[in-house]
């Protein structure tokens, strides 16, 4: 009896692992550079308000430098 429990719970898991596999393949989408996987991205998923409104928050609480970093790098 053991031994059909394991094979019933084999072929379960082979019929799991085969429908992920043809759910990827059936997309198939291909992308030529990281920016546009990540446009894609932002259309089929868009950034909650919420989130858009603290990260922007952060960024304007942020100390502003007293020279560019360019100016540190060669000396200016």
């Amino acid at each position: 009896m053991n031994s059909e429990r394991s094979t019933l719970r084999h072929d379960h898991r082979g019929e799991q692992e085969h429908a992920v596999t043809q759910s990827s393949q059936a997309v198939g989408l291909e992308f030529s550079t990281v920016e546009d996987l990540l446009r894609h991205d932002n259309e089929q998923h868009p950034v909650p308000t919420e989130v858009a409104e603290r990260v922007s928050t952060s960024i304007n609480d942020e100390p502003k430098p007293k020279k560019p970093w360019y100016r540190n790098l060669f000396g200016s």
